[in-house]
C-alpha cells in the first residue's frame, strides 16, 4: 500500500508517535521531538525509531520508479536515478547509525559484562577457538566496533540481491561430454586440478569455461555479504562439492554443546584453520589462476592486496580493510593467550605469510580509501551520506554537524534541487535522533540545520509541521524561528488561522508570547526598512474616509498577533503606538484610526489593572491621546452626515418645530466638535498638552519617538484649530453664538501655557525660515475679527462698548 503522505509528513508522524509512546518523564519540554527516549525504543532492530525512519524511506523508494530521462519524470510516479540513489544512501546511513549506536550504548550499559579471555583460558584451557574469539571481541571496544561494522557491511543494501546465476546441475557437463569421447582414445582425469597439471592442455570446454567466471563472481559476492551457507549450496548444486568444502574451512573449531558458551552443534569447524589459510593464500597469489578465483579465496582469508583488486565501491573497500584487521588481531590475541587448541593449531600447521599488511585503526582505513581512484570509491568520499557514515563510524558527529551547518547556505548551488530537501531532512532527523539517545550535539550547528529544515517545510507547503520542529531549536531559537515562519504568513490570513498557528506552537511547548512579540518585531522591522521614511516636508493629512493601501493593511494586521492573549496586550499597546505614530507623522489619519479600531475595546481597562499601570514610558497616555484625536474625527463625521444628508435637512415645507429640532441637533453636533477639540487643545492644568508628555531617551526608540510626536503635533494641532475656526465662522450665520466661540478659540491659542501657537511656527527642518502656518492662522484671526466688528461685537479685544 502506497501512502499519499509526503516523506516530510511521514518522518514527522514517526518521530512524534515514538515520543508520544516512549518519551521519558521529565520537565515540560519533554514532549519535544528531541526529548530523551529509552535507547531500546530507538535502536530496536525490528520496531525502533530508526527502523521506522528506514521504513519511511523504503516506502518512497518502492513508490517511485527511477528514470534517466528528466523530461519524463512524473512527480507522483517517477524520480531521477540520482534521487533514487540518494534515498538508498540515506536508508543505508540510518541502518549504519542503528548498528553503531546499539553497539556503543549496549557497551556503556552498567549491566554490560564483557568477560575476560585471560580469565577464561585460566579457568578452562580447553575453551574452543570460536568461543574465545567471541570473548576477545566483547572485551575489546575497538574489535567490537569493527565486528559491528563488518556485520553491517555484510548485510545487503535495501532493494539489492546477489548477481543472477544460471542454474546448472552436475560437474563440468560440457567438459565431461568431451572427455567421454576422448576416453576411447585413452581418456583424461577431470579432478579439480587437472587444468593446473596441464596448463597447455585442452582445459575446460567452452560453455564450462564461460560459466566459471560468473560462478566465481557470484561466490565472491556471497562470501562478501556473509552468505557462506548459500555459497556452499551453489557449489553443491553446480557439481563442485569440493569447492564448497574449501569455503567451509574458515569456520573456527568449536565443541558446540560441550561448551557452556556455545549454542551450535558439537564438534564443528576446522581444527587446521591456519593450514587452510595457507592454502587459500597460495591460491590467491597464484598468477596462473583466473582473477575471479584468486579474489574469491582472498576474500575468505582477508588477503588485502589481492582482495582490494575486486572491490569496486566504498563499502567493499571498507569491508576489506576492516575484515583484514579483525582477522589479524584475533589471530594475534589468540596466539598470545595460548591454551590447548591454540597449541594444537600451531602443531598442525601455520601460515607464515599471515602478517599484518595494513596497520592502524579506522582513521588509517579512511586515509587509504582517500587515495583510491576507482569512481565508485572516489565519488563516495565526497557524497554527503557517505561523509555522514564516515563521521558516525569515527565518532565525530559534532564535526559532521558543524561542517554541514557551515555549508548549508551554499548547498543549493552544489546539490541538485530535488536532493536538497531529503538531505536536509536527513540531517535534521539525525540531530533529533542523537538527542533522543542522550548524545551531545552542538547547539549552534543543530539550530542552523533545523532552521534550514523549517525553510524546506515552508517551501514544500508543510506549514503544520513547522511548530513541532521549531520547538527543537535551542536557546530561544525555537520561538525566533517560528516567528520567522509566522512573519511569512499571508497577511490576509484570518484571525482564526493566526490563532491556530499560535496554538500549534503552544502544543510543542514554545512560548507563544515570545513568538507573537518576535513576529511583530520582524514584520515591523522589515516593513519600516521598505516603506518611505519621514521626510522634512510636511505631508497633507489623509481624510479618515480614504481607503487603505496594501502596505498599510499589512502594518495594521501585524499588531493582531499581539491581541490574541492577555500576556501580550501590553506589547500590543506599545507597538500599536509605534505604528500609529508613523502613520500620523505621514498624515495618514485614516490608517492610524483603522489601526486603533482593531485593538480590543477593553484594552485600557485591562492594562490599567496590570503591571503596566505605572506606565513609566507613558504608553497608556499616548494611546489615550490618540483616542482624543479620533473622537474629534468621529464628531466631524457625525456633523457631516447631519449637515449633508438631504433626508435629514429640513425642507421649505417643513414645520417650524421640525426646523427647530434639526437646528438643535446640528448645534449639538457642532458643540461636540468644539468640546472634543478644546479638550485636546486645552488640557487640564496637570497636563503639559496633547502629546507633550515626558519621553525619556533612555527607553527604546526614545529619541525617534520624541521626534515623531513633535511632527504629529505640528501637523495636527494647526489643522484642528484652522478646521474649527472655519466651522465656527461658517455656522455663525445660523448660530451667532458660535462667533463667541471663535473669539474664545483665539484666546486659547494665544495662551502661553497651552503651547499651541508654537506649532504654527516654522519647523527646525526648514532652518526656521518662512512663516510656517502662522501667516495662514493670522489671516483666519483677521477674518474672525472682521466678522465680529461687522456684527457689532464690542468685546473683540476684551472690553465692551
Amino acid at each position: 500500500m502506497v501512502s499519499t503522505s509526503t516523506p516530510y509528513q511521514n518522518f514527522a508522524k514517526v518521530i512524534s508517535s515514538y515520543h508520544d509512546q516512549y518519551a521519558e518523564a521529565g520537565p515540560s519540554n519533554s514532549s519535544s521531538l528531541d526529548s530523551p527516549i529509552r535507547y531500546e525504543a530507538v535502536l530496536d532492530e525490528e520496531g525502533g525509531l530508526i527502523r521506522a525512519f528506514m521504513s519511511a524511506v523504503e516506502e518512497v523508494i518502492k513508490s517511485k520508479t527511477p528514470t534517466t530521462n528528466s523530461f519524463e519524470i512524473d512527480g507522483e510516479e517517477q524520480i531521477s536515478l540520482e534521487e533514487h540513489q540518494a534515498l538508498l544512501s540515506e536508508h543505508r546511513t540510518w541502518q549504519l547509525l542503528r548498528a553503531i549506536y546499539e553497539n556503543q550504548l549496549h557497551r556503556s550499559d552498567p549491566n554490560f559484562i564483557p568477560g575476560s579471555s585471560k580469565q577464561q583460558i585460566l579457568e578452562n584451557p580447553y575453551t574452543s577457538p570460536e568461543d574465545i574469539m567471541q570473548i576477545l571481541i566483547n572485551e575489546d571496544p575497538e574489535l567490537s566496533l569493527w565486528a559491528t561494522l563488518v556485520d553491517h557491511l555484510q548485510t545487503r543494501p535495501f532493494a539489492s540481491s546477489a548477481p543472477p546465476l544460471e542454474a546448472r546441475h552436475g560437474y563440468l557437463p560440457s567438459t565431461l561430454r568431451r572427455a567421454k569421447t576422448a576416453r576411447s582414445a585413452g581418456g583424461i582425469s577431470l579432478d579439480p586440478d587437472f587444468t593446473l597439471r596441464d596448463p597447455h592442455g585442452q582445459g575446460l570446454a567452452g560453455e564450462d569455461q564461460t560459466y566459471q567466471t560468473p560462478l566465481l563472481e557470484t561466490l565472491w559476492d556471497l562470501v562478501r555479504h556473509g552468505e557462506l551457507d548459500q555459497a556452499i549450496k551453489v557449489c553443491e548444486q553446480g557439481g563442485e562439492p569440493w569447492r564448497g568444502a574449501t569455503l567451509m574451512g574458515g569456520r573456527r573449531w568449536t565443541m558446540g554443546l560441550m561448551s557452556e558458551l556455545a549454542q551450535t552443534p558439537p564438534l564443528e569447524g576446522n581444527r587446521r584453520r591456519l593450514l587452510w589459510k595457507k592454502s587459500c593464500r597460495a591460491i590467491a597469489k597464484n598468477p596462473t589462476l583466473s582473477p575471479a578465483e584468486r579474489q574469491l579465496y582472498a576474500a575468505l582469508i582477508s588477503d588485502l592486496p589481492t582482495l582490494l583488486t575486486s572491490c569496486e565501491d566504498w563499502e567493499d573497500h571498507l569491508w576489506a580493510h576492516i575484515q583484514h584487521r579483525i582477522e589479524y588481531r584475533l589471530q594475534q590475541r589468540w596466539h598470545e593467550l595460548g591454551g590447548y587448541w591454540e597449541e594444537e593449531s600451531e602443531l598442525l600447521g601455520r601460515d607464515d605469510e599471515d602478517v599484518e599488511i595494513a596497520q592502524g585503526g579506522l582513521e588509517e582505513v579512511f586515509k587509504k580509501m582517500q587515495g583510491v581512484q576507482k569512481g565508485g570509491v572516489a565519488n563516495a568520499m565526497s557524497d554527503p551520506y557517505h561523509v555522514a557514515q564516515r563521521m558516525i563510524i569515527l565518532g565525530r558527529t559534532d564535526l559532521l554537524f558543524n561542517q554541514f551547518a557551515d555549508q548549508i547556505s551554499k548547498i543549493e548551488a552544489s546539490v541538485s534541487p530535488e536532493l536538497v530537501g531529503p538531505l536536509v531532512r536527513f540531517f535534521a532527523h539525525l540531530v533529533l535522533t542523537l538527542r533522543t539517545l542522550g548524545q551531545s550535539v552542538p547547539d549552534s550547528a543543530a539550530n542552523a540545520i533545523i532552521q534550514a529544515y523549517l525553510t524546506i517545510l515552508e517551501r514544500e507547503g508543510n506549514d503544520s509541521l513547522v511548530a513541532m520542529y521549531a520547538a527543537c531549536l535551542r536557546e530561544g531559537s525555537g520561538e525566533e524561528s517560528y516567528a520567522r515562519f509566522l512573519r511569512a504568513m499571508d497577511h490576509n490570513a484570518t484571525r482564526e488561522q493566526r490563532m491556530e498557528a499560535l496554538s500549534r506552537a503552544k502544543q510543542h511547548n514554545l512560548d507563544v508570547a515570545i513568538i507573537a512579540k518576535e513576529t511583530v518585531k520582524m514584520i515591523l522591522s522589515e516593513a519600516f526598512e521598505d516603506i518611505p521614511s519621514l521626510s522634512s516636508s510636511e505631508p497633507d493629512i489623509t481624510a479618515v474616509s480614504v481607503g487603505l493601501s496594501e502596505r498599510d493593511v499589512q502594518l495594521i494586521r501585524s499588531i493582531e498577533w499581539l491581541t490574541m492573549m492577555p500576556e501580550t496586550l501590553g506589547e500590543a499597546l506599545i507597538k500599536s503606538n509605534d505604528v500609529a505614530r508613523y502613520f500620523l507623522a505621514l498624515g495618514k489619519a485614516n490608517a492610524a484610526q483603522s489601526l486603533i479600531r482593531t485593538l480590543p475595546s477593553s484594552l485600557l481597562e485591562i492594562l490599567s489593572n496590570s503591571s503596566m499601570a505605572e506606565d513609566e514610558e507613558n504608553h497608556l497616555i499616548e494611546h489615550q491621546e490618540y483616542l482624543k484625536l479620533f473622537s474629534i474625527f468621529r464628531s466631524y463625521e457625525v456633523l457631516a452626515d447631519l449637515d449633508s444628508d438631504p433626508n435629514r435637512r429640513p425642507k421649505e415645507t417643513s414645520t417650524k418645530l421640525e426646523k427647530h429640532n434639526y437646528n438643535k441637533s446640528l448645534l449639538g453636533a457642532i458643540d461636540r466638535v468644539w468640546e472634543r477639540t478644546i479638550g485636546l487643545l486645552q488640557p487640564p492644568e496637570e497636563d503639559d498638552g496633547w502629546l507633550r508628555f515626558r519621553v525619556s531617551r533612555k527607553f527604546e526608540n526614545g529619541s525617534k519617538r520624541k521626534i515623531e510626536l513633535s511632527i504629529i503635533r505640528r501637523l495636527f494641532i494647526p489643522s484642528l484649530i484652522l478646521q474649527l475656526h472655519q466651522l465656527l465662522i461658517q455656522k455663525s450665520t445660523t448660530f451667532p453664538e458660535l462667533l463667541d466661540k471663535a473669539l474664545e478659540l483665539i484666546k486659547i491659542v494665544a495662551r502661553e501655557d497651552n503651547h499651541l501657537y508654537e506649532e504654527f511656527l516654522p519647523s527646525s527642518s526648514t532652518g526656521g525660515q518662512g512663516e510656517g502656518k502662522l501667516g495662514l492662522y493670522l489671516e483666519r484671526v483677521r477674518e474672525v475679527g472682521m466678522v465680529a466688528l461687522k456684527v457689532g461685537k464690542g468685546d473683540l479685544f476684551g472690553f465692551r462698548k
